[in-house]
């Protein structure tokens, strides 16, 4: 028997909510603390670079600290209303991969620089929050209600910025308020953190001078990844939608995304929908009549996008036309030459997470740095526990009602855009991207365990399996 507090779409798509018992109503405080915490975090996640930190001596900015407190407040969760953990080689996958990134700045601490000590601290700090993110929103998807306002604040979170960004780009000048905003709470900027990048509130130049919108992003090339992202998500949701307001909803956010792509005049956002799309379409088979029209609407908007950003569509011209002016690409690949020599120097499990000094190489490229830090074990534990995971949510995809398939395919999304970015840039190490990614690996993951295994005889009052 299924549990209808946590197996859908039964319980969450007919009704209010799930059972309203005191014993339910209690177990669900941790879980409104979890949920709350992971949208507060979504807010300073972008509203604040990393950069800021918190007034205390130490390195910790507000984000990481909303962090640690959303992974004691998961333990608390889990410990009033234990759930279970993703099982099979998926599990074994993910424990490895942590155990890695524990053991190597100790097994390496006698032969560590000053760098990479204080990179395997803040990466070791930043690991485990990180996981402790994966898990909530994995839980969190047990209960659809919890899992669609997640969804729903995390392409909030994103449209937002796009916005701000399009306005900036527009009006050639960076949002006024978001530059005072670090100052006015009191926050300090750390200048022993890890990215020293000039203002990332500044409107950025190429060296043609052509504009490129950062908002809060650190990075252009990161705020294309994550609207990238939220545009397919939103083109999914609106397949999905339950009601028509939800539809509306989700076509409004996918518009602004959509004209907010051009703007950080960046590659990365459109390679990443063009490599990812093909995957995404196998699994979408059922839903081609219906992407026809999205496509076509989709297709309007990219024109209004370019007309309002015509520097863009020139940059991805010219990388086909003129490969050889491309100097991006040529001195990406240059940095290639260094990658086996530092390799060498720990090639099995590496130093930990984050311990790779950007001055002595820049690779804008999530494997060869993950070569560096996780070695070549590590690094293919790393790799295989996303496409484990991006196949469950595709065996889940094909079992799931339309409404329930949203989350899979979202988790879908999210773990091919974590190894496609990978590709582009370097997508593992940046505050918005990799953990927006993880949230909606989540969520998919979740929810496709539960599908997965709703027949299973072994299957809990808990939403779990034996």
């Amino acid at each position: 028997m299924v549990d209808p507090r946590v197996a859908g779409p039964e319980a969450p798509l007919v009704g209010p909510d799930w059972a309203k018992s005191k014993w339910d109503t209690a177990l669900f405080v941790p879980e409104r603390l979890v949920l709350t915490l992971l949208i507060a975090y979504l807010i300073l996640n972008r509203l604040i670079g990393d950069a800021y930190v918190l007034p205390i001596g130490i390195s910790l900015t507000p984000s990481d600290a909303v962090l640690g407190l959303l992974l004691l407040a998961w333990m608390v969760w889990m410990v009033t209303n234990p759930h279970p953990m993703p099982p099979g080689t998926l599990g074994v996958f993910a424990l490895a991969a942590f155990s890695i990134v524990v053991l190597a700045p100790f097994i390496h601490a006698v032969d560590l620089t000053k760098f990479q000590a204080n990179g395997a601290e803040r990466g070791l700090f930043r690991f485990v929050t990180l996981a402790g993110l994966f898990v909530a929103s994995f839980h969190l998807s047990f209960r659809w209600r919890s899992a669609m306002v997640t969804l729903g604040a995390a392409v909030v979170a994103t449209s937002g910025q796009a916005l701000l960004a399009t306005w900036e780009f527009i009006t050639e000048k960076p949002v006024g308020v978001l530059i005072t905003l670090p100052a006015s709470l009191g926050l300090e900027f750390d200048p022993r953190g890890l990215r020293l990048e000039a203002d990332q509130f500044e409107v950025r130049q190429r060296l043609t001078g052509e504009l490129r919108a950062a908002t809060t992003a650190p990075n252009p090339i990161v705020l294309s990844a994550v609207i990238a992202v939220s545009v397919l998500v939103c083109t999914v949701w609106m397949l999905n939608a339950r009601t028509k307001s939800e539809r509306r909803l989700a076509t409004l956010a996918l518009a602004i995304n959509v004209i907010g792509l051009p703007v950080a005049n960046s590659r990365t956002g459109f390679v990443m929908i063009v490599v990812m799309i093909l995957p995404l379409l196998f699994v979408l088979v059922r839903y081609i009549p219906r992407l026809v029209s999205v496509s076509l609407g989709g297709l309007l908007l990219m024109l209004l996008a370019f007309a309002v950003s015509p520097a863009t569509p020139r940059l991805l011209l010219n990388s086909f036309t003129n490969p050889s002016e491309d100097q991006n690409t040529q001195i990406r690949l240059e940095r290639f030459e260094r990658l086996p020599e530092l390799v060498s120097e720990r090639p099995v499990i590496g130093a930990g997470y984050l311990t790779h000094d950007p001055e002595i190489q820049i690779f804008d490229n999530a494997y060869n740095t993950g070569l560096i830090e996780f070695g070549i074990v590590g690094l293919a534990i790393f790799v295989s526990f996303f496409l484990v995971a991006i196949n469950w949510c595709r065996r889940a995809i094909h079992r799931a009602r339309e409404p329930e398939a949203l989350l899979p395919l979202v988790g879908f999304i999210a773990g091919l855009a974590l190894l496609v970015g990978g590709g582009t840039f370097d997508a593992w190490t940046f505050d918005q991207f990799f953990p927006m990614c993880l949230i909606l690996l989540g969520l998919g993951l979740g929810r496709a365990a539960i599908i997965l295994r709703r027949d299973h005889p072994g299957l809990t009052t808990a939403g779990g399996w034996e």
